[in-house]
């Protein structure tokens, strides 16, 4: 019988100390996972960082900018892409709205419409700032070297997509670069 007691008091101890250790080993757990979000947070910003810089000398080296140039182009560039991004988001949410709508199953006309012109709202008004983001850069760099600027912006996004589907990146005086 003193076996069996023994054995029963070596379990409720065990189990005891389990219990107290389980807060803790919960705790470490949260601990590991928000340093884990931290960590890919601090990893998507160092590549948003690495892309931005990468963009800033695709960009210039493709339109030849002097230093002087850049340091008027770049403020500029970065105050007309801000703006851009907002009117991104702005969009962005309407379709979320949307989506929302229709996973709810709501049927309500006027919020699908709402939700609608915001979208539409948000089309034309990027169409507004690409007009003057436009005369803002040709301002700087001229008519050739803005129509210039759209090319290089686009051969970079899509040197960005090949690199994302396992390609090699390009310079913007690569032979692939130039036929697109």
């Amino acid at each position: 019988m003193k076996p069996f007691l023994t054995l029963i008091c070596l379990l409720c101890f065990a189990g005891f100390a389990q219990a107290q250790k389980s807060p803790c080993c919960e705790s470490d757990n949260m601990e590991n996972v928000n340093q884990q979000q931290l960590s890919a947070q601090a990893q998507r910003e160092a590549y948003q960082e690495d892309i931005e810089s990468r963009k800033i000398a695709f960009i210039s080296s493709g339109l030849s900018l002097t230093p002087a140039e850049a340091a008027i182009f770049w403020p500029v560039y970065n105050e007309w892409g801000k703006k851009f991004e907002d009117n991104m988001k702005t969009r962005h949410a309407a379709l979320r709205q949307i989506r929302q709508l229709d996973k709810d199953k709501i049927s309500n006309e006027k919020l699908y419409k709402e939700q609608t012109q915001k979208l539409l709202d948000g089309v034309a008004e990027e169409a507004k700032l690409a007009s003057e983001a436009s005369k803002a850069y040709e301002a700087i760099l001229g008519p050739i070297r803005t129509a210039k600027l759209y090319v290089l912006e686009d051969r970079f996004r899509g040197m960005l997509i090949r690199e994302l589907r396992g390609g090699k990146p390009q310079s913007p005086e690569s032979p692939e670069g130039k036929n697109k």
